[in-house]
């Protein structure tokens, strides 16, 4: 009798923790914007009544603001201070040309941490952090990237 009471609550415990793991273990998806030349009174959930984003009003909604993110005054600084999450100048970035973009290979990306917790990951749009491998997106931790890799199209409106 204690021998069938003890497996029976050795089974619904091991039932019961292998449920709780499985519910814990799966991952949000985390999906990270950055955009180039945006204020912050330019979204409609900072309070801007003149330009509608609605996607964009609702992701904040439902997902989590960052807004303690601090930017630099160009964009290859900030893409690297996202990417690292150190100062820019600790990470070799200085500029955004003639080589002061590339992000210094020892440096360790958000790409990297997501990737050693199972994550999958991408990247899509501007990465100005260094355009050839080993700078390429593809060999900072980033699984599949779609995007240029240099400062800017020459014509936004025409990019063939």
């Amino acid at each position: 009798m204690r021998l069938k009471l003890f497996k029976g609550i050795l089974y619904l415990s091991i039932n019961l923790l292998l449920s709780n793991f499985q519910a814990y273990s799966q991952q949000p998806n985390i999906i990270i914007i950055l955009s180039d030349d945006q204020g912050w009174g330019d979204l409609g959930f900072n309070g801007n009544i003149s330009v509608a984003t609605p996607n964009l009003d609702r992701l904040a909604k439902e997902g989590t603001i960052l807004n303690k993110f601090y930017v630099s005054p160009v964009c290859s600084p900030t893409r690297a201070e996202l990417l690292t999450g150190r100062h820019h100048v600790r990470g070799g970035v200085s500029s955004t040309s003639s080589g002061g973009e590339r992000l210094n290979l020892d440096e360790t990306t958000i790409a990297d941490i997501f990737k050693k917790a199972g994550y999958q990951t991408a990247a899509y749009g501007k990465w100005h952090n260094g355009g050839q491998a080993p700078y390429h997106p593809n060999a900072r931790g980033f699984d599949d990237f779609y995007g240029f890799c240099s400062g800017h199209w020459g014509n936004y409106f025409e990019p063939v």
